[in-house]
This record gives C-alpha cells, structure tokens and sequence, in this order.
C-alpha cells in the first residue's frame, strides 16, 4: 500500500507534517522549561542549570521521536487494518502529553497557588486570634467583681474596727489585703492587655503586608510569614495570662475554706457566709469563662506540583491553555493524518465467499402452490418460445479409403 506522505510533494507536506513534528516537541519542552525553573529544578547554580537543559534536551528527543514514529509509521499501519497500530500510537502521544501538562500547568501557576494558598491560611489564622482575644475579654468581666468584692471587705473591716481591733477584726483585715491585693493586680492586667491588643492587632497587619508585597519573592514573603506567625502565637500566649484567671479560680477556692476564729463561733459562721457569697460570685463568673478546645492552624507546608490541580478551577485559562498545547495539539495532527490516510487508501472489496452445499441446504425455503404454478407456467412459456432446430441423423463411420462403412 502506497503510503500518503509520498502522495504530496515534499514542498507541500513541509507546513503540514515536517515543520509540525518539530514544532509541537519545541513548544511542549519550552513551557516545560518555564515549568521546570518555576518549580525549582534550576536550583543549585551551574548544576541546577546542567540538570535543566539534559532533562529538557532528552524530553525533546523523547517527543520528536514518538510523535514522528506515531505518524510516519503509526498511520500507515492503522490504514492497513492493524489493530494494534492505533491505540499504540495515540496513547503513546497521550502519554508524552500528559507528562509534559503534568509540569507545565502546575510550573505556570505555582506562585499564584502558593499565594492563595498562604491568604487562606492567614484568614484562618485571623479567625483563630479573634477567638482567642474573645476569650481573654471574658476574663476582664472577673475585675469588677473582684474589686467589689475588695471594696465590700474593706467596709466591713473598718465596720469591725470602730468596735476595737480584736481578732474579728483581725479575720476581716487579712482577708481585705488579700482581696485588695489581687484587685490591683487584676487592675494592672487590664493595661497590660490593652498593650498587647495593640501588639496582636500591628502583627496581624505585618503579616497582611509581608503577604501583600510582591516585589519580593513569594517564598521569601513564606519564610518571613513563618516567623511572623510565631511572634502572634507567643502573644496570644502573654494575653491568656494577662488576667490572672487561675489566681482567682484559687482565691474564690480559699473563700470556701472559709477562716476559723478561736472560740468565736457565731462570728466563724458570720464570716464565712458572707465569704461563701463572694465565693459564688466569683465561681459563677469563672464556670462562665470558655476554653479554646481548637489548636491554631498549622502553617501550611510548601506547595508541590500536584496540589496547583485543587486550583485548577481558580487557574482554568492557564491549564486549559497548557492542556492545548501539551494533548490537543499532537492528537489532533495525528488524527487528521490517519483520517486522511484512510481517505486516500485504496478500497479492498473482500472476496465473496464460496457457497458450501450445507450453505444451500439451509438457504432453501418451501414455496406455497401459487409460487409452483408460476414457476411452472414461467418453464412452459420459455419451451415454447424456443425454437427447435432439426437435428441431423448421425453420418456413417468412415473407412481408411474414405468411403462409408455399411
């Protein structure tokens, strides 16, 4: 069989079929290359640099090769009826395709992953800090009942004291200092919390603008966010311990315990429910309190070539761009060679097979009486439309002398 790359002259088949199986390999290895350097194959200086250009050289001849086998030699045989022949040849170039799109596509989008991918975490961990700011501004709902609960044992201590200082008073005194002196405390939190609001709320937005900055490399801009989650960590840290939330959760504990006032029993009792109230008071307040039962966001680790597939919807241009170029592109050439190949291949008509008398035996069919008689009437007509010639009677033997035997 003639093959159809000789049925043009070569001037003409040059555009078409030459030109293009060198060019579809040099476009697949050029935004392979781009893929590859986005990707960090170029890394490590004149080393990185040799790796690159090999592995882009031999992908080139690894293309140039299946392509041009799966047209020059591919083609003709699926014209010549191989069944084999086709599906080779196309999965073949599917193959190549497919391992080029697997480069290009996440190489060309890499950056644009990698960021996006870094703004999501900064929104999550922008969540996680409100929750966490929201459960240290509970604990400042603890200061005004601790410094009621100061100023209510201060009036009674001076109460008891313009009777005389005795051991009630006593009781009464002790328990306002330390009242008092966990008030204070309490008081001085609450600057120092706002100081550290300030310092939270400044992080979160040097974050914001370190991710923001694209003058600088996005995995320079990566590092730099690392560290930066570190500081916002440590300082929701300082502000859980702003408040002294488990000096007071100790303090109300001490309230149960009630004191014990040497052979004054009615005023132990006296004492000891007014504590009991400022005790439950404080409890109430603390049972209030949540816990963050959610661990913060880990940061995210750093963006492979498969995980740019989960943005192939944000990012569709660009594969489906790649997916053209790497797959369409070969496929599409090399199926338009085989359909015009099959085309232009000369029609072979199967020979008609020999009937066997089995073959005859079962094509027969019973004819119905009409059918008999109309083959019948048909022999008839046919005898007698056909002339009947004379027949002359058979002539004699003849002898050696040329006359008739008797």
């Amino acid at each position: 069989m003639e093959n159809y790359l000789t049925l043009r002259p070569d001037k003409e088949r040059e555009p078409y079929l030459t030109l293009f199986m060198k060019l579809i390999p040099l476009l697949e290895i050029l935004l392979a290359g781009f893929g590859l350097y986005f990707l960090g194959f170029a890394e490590g200086g004149i080393l990185g640099w040799a790796k690159l250009i090999v592995l882009l050289a031999a992908a080139y001849a690894v293309a140039y090769a299946i392509l041009r086998m799966a047209i020059e030699r591919g083609v003709p045989l699926v014209a010549a009826k191989s069944r084999i022949a086709g599906p080779m040849s196309g999965l073949s170039i599917a193959f190549v395709g497919a391992c080029f799109f697997l480069v290009t596509a996440p190489g060309l989008t890499i950056f644009q992953v990698e960021e996006s991918r870094l703004t999501a975490h900064l929104e999550q961990i922008g969540n996680y800090a409100d929750v966490r700011v929201s459960i240290a501004d509970q604990a400042v709902e603890l200061v005004p009942i601790m410094q009621a609960v100061a100023e209510d044992l201060a009036a009674r201590t001076e109460q008891e004291s313009e009777t005389g200082v005795g051991p009630i008073a006593l009781a009464w005194d002790s328990l306002t200092s330390r009242a008092e002196g966990l008030s204070s405390q309490m008081t001085v939190s609450l600057g120092v919390r706002g100081d550290l609001l300030d310092r939270i709320h400044a992080q979160r937005m040097a974050m914001e603008t370190t991710l923001a900055d694209e003058s600088v490399s996005i995995w320079d801009r990566r590092a730099v966010l690392r560290m930066q989650q570190a500081r916002l960590m440590s300082l929701l840290a300082e502000l859980d311990q702003a408040v002294p939330v488990s000096v007071v959760r100790s303090y109300a504990s001490e309230l149960e315990g009630g004191v014990l006032v040497p052979d004054r029993e009615d005023a132990n009792a006296r004492i000891n429910r007014t504590l009991a109230g400022y005790a439950d008071t404080l409890m109430s307040a603390l049972v209030e309190q949540r816990s963050l039962s959610a661990t913060p966001p880990a940061f995210p680790s750093r963006t492979g070539a498969l995980d740019t597939f989960a943005y192939a919807g944000k990012f569709a241009p660009v594969f489906l761009f790649a997916f053209l170029v790497d797959m369409v592109f070969p496929l599409a050439l090399w199926a338009y060679v085989l359909m015009t190949m099959i085309a232009h291949s000369p029609q072979v008509w199967a020979k008609p097979r020999t009937l066997t008398d089995l073959d005859r035996l079962t094509g027969m069919r019973p004819m119905s009486a009409r059918q008999m008689r109309e083959l019948t009437d048909d022999d008839d007509d046919l005898t007698e439309s056909t002339p009947v010639r004379d027949v002359a009677p058979p002539r004699a033997p003849m002898r050696p002398n040329g006359k008739a035997r008797n």
